[in-house]
Protein backbone atom coordinates (compact mmCIF):
# COMPACT_ATOMS: atom_id res chain seq x y z
CA UNK A 1 0.00 0.00 0.00
CA UNK A 2 2.86 2.32 0.75
CA UNK A 3 4.10 2.11 -2.85
CA UNK A 4 0.70 3.26 -4.19
CA UNK A 5 0.42 6.43 -2.10
CA UNK A 6 2.46 9.58 -2.02
CA UNK A 7 4.09 10.71 1.22
CA UNK A 8 1.49 13.41 1.92
CA UNK A 9 -1.35 10.90 1.70
CA UNK A 10 0.53 8.47 3.94
CA UNK A 11 1.14 11.21 6.51
CA UNK A 12 -2.55 12.20 6.43
CA UNK A 13 -3.66 8.61 6.99
CA UNK A 14 -1.23 8.21 9.88
CA UNK A 15 -2.55 11.43 11.44
CA UNK A 16 -6.12 10.10 11.24
CA UNK A 17 -5.00 6.77 12.66
CA UNK A 18 -3.21 8.43 15.59
CA UNK A 19 -6.19 10.63 16.43
CA UNK A 20 -8.57 7.66 16.41
CA UNK A 21 -6.29 5.52 18.57
CA UNK A 22 -5.82 8.37 21.06
CA UNK A 23 -9.59 8.84 21.23
CA UNK A 24 -10.11 5.12 21.84
CA UNK A 25 -7.44 5.13 24.54
CA UNK A 26 -9.42 7.84 26.32
CA UNK A 27 -12.57 5.76 26.01
CA UNK A 28 -11.10 2.57 27.45
CA UNK A 29 -9.72 4.58 30.37
CA UNK A 30 -13.22 5.91 31.11
CA UNK A 31 -14.96 3.49 33.47
CA UNK A 32 -18.38 4.82 32.43
CA UNK A 33 -17.88 4.12 28.74
CA UNK A 34 -19.17 0.98 27.02
CA UNK A 35 -22.05 0.70 29.47
CA UNK A 36 -24.50 -2.14 28.80
CA UNK A 37 -28.21 -1.40 29.10
CA UNK A 38 -30.08 -4.12 31.06
CA UNK A 39 -32.72 -4.28 28.32
CA UNK A 40 -30.22 -4.62 25.50
CA UNK A 41 -29.24 -7.64 23.45
CA UNK A 42 -25.81 -7.63 25.12
CA UNK A 43 -27.42 -7.39 28.55
CA UNK A 44 -29.33 -10.57 27.74
CA UNK A 45 -26.11 -12.23 26.60
CA UNK A 46 -24.51 -11.39 29.95
CA UNK A 47 -27.36 -12.96 31.90
CA UNK A 48 -27.24 -16.09 29.74
CA UNK A 49 -23.47 -16.50 30.04
CA UNK A 50 -23.05 -15.56 33.73
CA UNK A 51 -20.44 -15.74 35.27
CA UNK A 52 -18.58 -15.54 31.95
CA UNK A 53 -20.34 -12.41 30.71
CA UNK A 54 -20.03 -11.73 27.00
CA UNK A 55 -19.64 -7.98 27.50
CA UNK A 56 -16.77 -8.44 29.97
CA UNK A 57 -14.83 -10.62 27.53
CA UNK A 58 -15.43 -8.24 24.64
CA UNK A 59 -14.47 -5.18 26.67
CA UNK A 60 -11.27 -6.88 27.82
CA UNK A 61 -10.41 -7.55 24.17
CA UNK A 62 -11.06 -3.91 23.27
CA UNK A 63 -8.81 -2.70 26.08
CA UNK A 64 -5.99 -5.07 25.08
CA UNK A 65 -6.30 -4.31 21.37
CA UNK A 66 -6.32 -0.55 21.85
CA UNK A 67 -3.32 -0.85 24.17
CA UNK A 68 -1.37 -2.66 21.42
CA UNK A 69 -2.23 -0.03 18.82
CA UNK A 70 -1.47 2.84 21.17
CA UNK A 71 1.95 1.37 21.96
CA UNK A 72 2.73 1.12 18.26
CA UNK A 73 1.45 4.64 17.63
CA UNK A 74 3.51 6.00 20.53
CA UNK A 75 6.69 4.48 19.13
CA UNK A 76 6.15 5.44 15.53
CA UNK A 77 4.47 8.83 15.72
CA UNK A 78 5.24 10.27 19.15
CA UNK A 79 8.83 9.03 19.43
CA UNK A 80 9.52 8.74 15.69
CA UNK A 81 11.06 5.28 16.12
CA UNK A 82 10.40 2.59 13.52
CA UNK A 83 11.65 -0.88 14.39
CA UNK A 84 11.78 -3.43 11.61
CA UNK A 85 9.53 -6.02 13.31
CA UNK A 86 8.11 -4.84 16.66
CA UNK A 87 5.38 -2.53 15.29
CA UNK A 88 4.03 -5.32 13.09
CA UNK A 89 3.95 -7.60 16.14
CA UNK A 90 1.90 -5.01 18.04
CA UNK A 91 -0.52 -4.62 15.13
CA UNK A 92 -0.78 -8.40 14.89
CA UNK A 93 -1.85 -8.54 18.53
CA UNK A 94 -4.53 -5.93 17.94
CA UNK A 95 -5.87 -7.67 14.83
CA UNK A 96 -6.06 -11.01 16.64
CA UNK A 97 -7.68 -9.61 19.78
CA UNK A 98 -10.25 -7.51 17.92
CA UNK A 99 -11.05 -10.48 15.69
CA UNK A 100 -11.69 -12.70 18.71
CA UNK A 101 -14.14 -10.17 20.17
CA UNK A 102 -15.87 -9.72 16.81
CA UNK A 103 -16.10 -13.51 16.43
CA UNK A 104 -17.83 -13.75 19.82
CA UNK A 105 -20.28 -10.89 19.40
CA UNK A 106 -21.24 -10.94 15.72
CA UNK A 107 -23.47 -14.06 15.37
CA UNK A 108 -27.19 -13.30 15.21
CA UNK A 109 -28.25 -16.03 17.66
CA UNK A 110 -27.63 -15.68 21.39
CA UNK A 111 -26.66 -19.32 21.84
CA UNK A 112 -23.85 -18.88 19.32
CA UNK A 113 -22.55 -15.85 21.23
CA UNK A 114 -22.76 -17.67 24.55
CA UNK A 115 -21.02 -20.73 23.13
CA UNK A 116 -18.19 -18.62 21.75
CA UNK A 117 -17.53 -16.70 24.94
CA UNK A 118 -17.40 -20.02 26.81
CA UNK A 119 -14.95 -21.33 24.21
CA UNK A 120 -12.82 -18.23 24.77
CA UNK A 121 -12.67 -19.04 28.47
CA UNK A 122 -11.92 -22.68 27.72
CA UNK A 123 -8.96 -21.53 25.66
CA UNK A 124 -7.94 -19.30 28.55
CA UNK A 125 -8.01 -22.24 30.97
CA UNK A 126 -6.19 -24.41 28.46
CA UNK A 127 -3.33 -21.89 28.31
CA UNK A 128 -3.45 -21.06 32.02
CA UNK A 129 -3.16 -24.59 33.37
CA UNK A 130 0.30 -25.58 32.10
CA UNK A 131 1.74 -22.20 33.13
CA UNK A 132 0.38 -22.43 36.67
CA UNK A 133 1.08 -26.16 36.92
CA UNK A 134 4.78 -25.47 36.48
CA UNK A 135 4.54 -23.25 39.59
CA UNK A 136 2.49 -25.81 41.55
CA UNK A 137 -0.49 -23.45 41.45
CA UNK A 138 -2.81 -25.69 39.43
CA UNK A 139 -3.54 -29.38 39.09
CA UNK A 140 -5.74 -31.73 37.09
CA UNK A 141 -8.63 -31.45 39.55
CA UNK A 142 -8.66 -27.64 39.33
CA UNK A 143 -8.56 -27.75 35.54
CA UNK A 144 -11.40 -30.30 35.47
CA UNK A 145 -13.54 -28.16 37.78
CA UNK A 146 -13.12 -25.11 35.57
CA UNK A 147 -14.14 -26.99 32.46
CA UNK A 148 -17.08 -28.49 34.32
CA UNK A 149 -18.34 -25.02 35.26
CA UNK A 150 -18.16 -23.93 31.63
CA UNK A 151 -20.07 -27.04 30.66
CA UNK A 152 -22.80 -26.28 33.21
CA UNK A 153 -23.36 -22.80 31.80
CA UNK A 154 -23.48 -24.17 28.27
CA UNK A 155 -25.80 -27.06 29.19
CA UNK A 156 -28.31 -24.60 30.65
CA UNK A 157 -28.62 -23.22 27.09
CA UNK A 158 -28.62 -26.63 25.44
CA UNK A 159 -25.02 -26.28 24.29
CA UNK A 160 -23.07 -29.57 24.51
CA UNK A 161 -20.08 -29.45 26.85
CA UNK A 162 -17.84 -30.90 24.15
CA UNK A 163 -18.51 -27.86 21.95
CA UNK A 164 -17.58 -25.51 24.80
CA UNK A 165 -14.42 -27.11 26.15
CA UNK A 166 -12.79 -27.46 22.74
CA UNK A 167 -11.76 -23.79 22.93
CA UNK A 168 -11.02 -21.96 19.69
CA UNK A 169 -8.18 -21.03 17.34
CA UNK A 170 -7.10 -17.49 16.58
CA UNK A 171 -6.98 -18.37 12.88
CA UNK A 172 -10.69 -19.21 12.96
CA UNK A 173 -11.54 -15.90 14.64
CA UNK A 174 -9.48 -13.82 12.20
CA UNK A 175 -10.91 -15.70 9.21
CA UNK A 176 -14.42 -15.11 10.55
CA UNK A 177 -13.76 -11.38 10.93
CA UNK A 178 -12.25 -11.28 7.44
CA UNK A 179 -15.49 -12.73 6.04
CA UNK A 180 -18.00 -10.81 8.15
CA UNK A 181 -16.56 -7.44 9.24
CA UNK A 182 -18.15 -4.56 7.29
CA UNK A 183 -15.00 -2.58 6.48
CA UNK A 184 -11.87 -4.48 7.55
CA UNK A 185 -10.35 -7.57 5.94
CA UNK A 186 -7.79 -8.51 8.61
CA UNK A 187 -6.62 -11.96 7.46
CA UNK A 188 -3.84 -10.96 5.05
CA UNK A 189 -2.58 -8.25 7.41
CA UNK A 190 -2.59 -10.69 10.34
CA UNK A 191 -0.71 -13.28 8.32
CA UNK A 192 1.89 -10.73 7.26
CA UNK A 193 2.32 -9.39 10.79
CA UNK A 194 2.56 -12.93 12.14
CA UNK A 195 5.47 -13.48 9.78
CA UNK A 196 7.28 -10.56 11.39
CA UNK A 197 6.35 -11.71 14.90
CA UNK A 198 7.76 -15.19 14.34
CA UNK A 199 10.82 -14.15 12.34
CA UNK A 200 9.68 -15.85 9.14
CA UNK A 201 12.08 -15.33 6.22
CA UNK A 202 9.29 -15.02 3.67
CA UNK A 203 8.03 -11.76 5.10
CA UNK A 204 11.42 -10.27 5.99
CA UNK A 205 12.89 -11.02 2.58
CA UNK A 206 9.71 -10.51 0.60
CA UNK A 207 8.27 -7.33 2.13
CA UNK A 208 10.96 -5.53 4.10
CA UNK A 209 13.49 -3.16 2.55
CA UNK A 210 16.89 -4.71 2.05
CA UNK A 211 20.29 -3.09 1.69
CA UNK A 212 22.91 -5.50 0.38
CA UNK A 213 26.53 -5.34 1.40
CA UNK A 214 29.66 -7.25 0.47
CA UNK A 215 29.87 -10.99 0.20
CA UNK A 216 30.76 -12.99 3.28
CA UNK A 217 33.34 -15.74 3.61
CA UNK A 218 30.55 -18.20 2.84
CA UNK A 219 30.03 -18.56 -0.94
CA UNK A 220 26.73 -17.15 -2.20
CA UNK A 221 25.90 -15.44 1.10
CA UNK A 222 25.66 -11.65 1.34
CA UNK A 223 25.41 -9.38 4.35
CA UNK A 224 22.22 -7.34 4.36
CA UNK A 225 20.39 -4.83 6.53
CA UNK A 226 16.61 -5.32 6.73
CA UNK A 227 14.50 -2.26 7.49
CA UNK A 228 10.91 -1.14 7.10
CA UNK A 229 9.06 2.06 6.29
CA UNK A 230 5.84 3.73 7.46
CA UNK A 231 4.10 3.02 4.17
CA UNK A 232 4.39 -0.75 4.56
CA UNK A 233 3.25 -0.60 8.17
CA UNK A 234 0.26 1.54 7.20
CA UNK A 235 -1.64 -1.26 5.42
CA UNK A 236 -2.06 -3.60 8.42
CA UNK A 237 -2.46 -0.66 10.80
CA UNK A 238 -5.42 0.68 8.85
CA UNK A 239 -7.08 -2.72 8.85
CA UNK A 240 -6.63 -2.87 12.62
CA UNK A 241 -8.16 0.61 12.92
CA UNK A 242 -11.11 -0.36 10.69
CA UNK A 243 -11.66 -3.61 12.59
CA UNK A 244 -11.59 -1.67 15.86
CA UNK A 245 -14.33 0.59 14.50
CA UNK A 246 -16.37 -2.36 13.23
CA UNK A 247 -16.13 -3.98 16.65
CA UNK A 248 -16.99 -0.84 18.62
CA UNK A 249 -19.98 -0.13 16.35
CA UNK A 250 -21.21 -3.67 16.95
CA UNK A 251 -20.73 -3.41 20.72
CA UNK A 252 -22.55 -0.10 20.93
CA UNK A 253 -25.44 -1.39 18.84
CA UNK A 254 -25.88 -4.53 20.93
CA UNK A 255 -25.42 -2.65 24.24
CA UNK A 256 -28.32 -0.24 23.65
CA UNK A 257 -31.89 -0.92 24.68
CA UNK A 258 -33.92 -1.11 21.42
CA UNK A 259 -36.71 0.97 22.94
CA UNK A 260 -34.20 3.66 23.89
CA UNK A 261 -32.96 3.59 20.31
CA UNK A 262 -36.49 4.13 19.00
CA UNK A 263 -37.01 7.00 21.42
CA UNK A 264 -33.70 8.57 20.35
CA UNK A 265 -34.65 8.21 16.68
CA UNK A 266 -38.01 9.89 17.37
CA UNK A 267 -36.29 12.74 19.24
CA UNK A 268 -33.82 13.20 16.39
CA UNK A 269 -36.68 13.25 13.88
CA UNK A 270 -38.62 15.82 15.91
CA UNK A 271 -35.54 18.00 16.29
CA UNK A 272 -34.92 17.83 12.54
CA UNK A 273 -38.49 18.89 11.82
CA UNK A 274 -38.24 21.83 14.23
CA UNK A 275 -35.00 22.99 12.62
CA UNK A 276 -36.49 22.80 9.12
CA UNK A 277 -39.76 24.59 10.02
CA UNK A 278 -39.88 28.02 8.29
Amino acid sequence: MGDALDSDKIDALWATFAAEVDRMMERVNDSTDFAVSPGSSLGGDDRASDPYQVSHAVQMCIVAGVDHLHAMKSLLIDLNVLHSAAPFTLVRGALEIFSSAFWILHPAKRNARVERVLRLHAKNFHDQHPALESLDMSDAAMKKAKYARLGEVGSARGIPAAEVTVGYRSTDAVTYADTNAPTSKPLLSWQMCSGYAHGRPWVYLGMADEEMFEETDEPGVLKARVTSDPGKLLFPSLHAQWLMKDLVDLVERRARNPFEQLEQAADDRARSLRLSWP
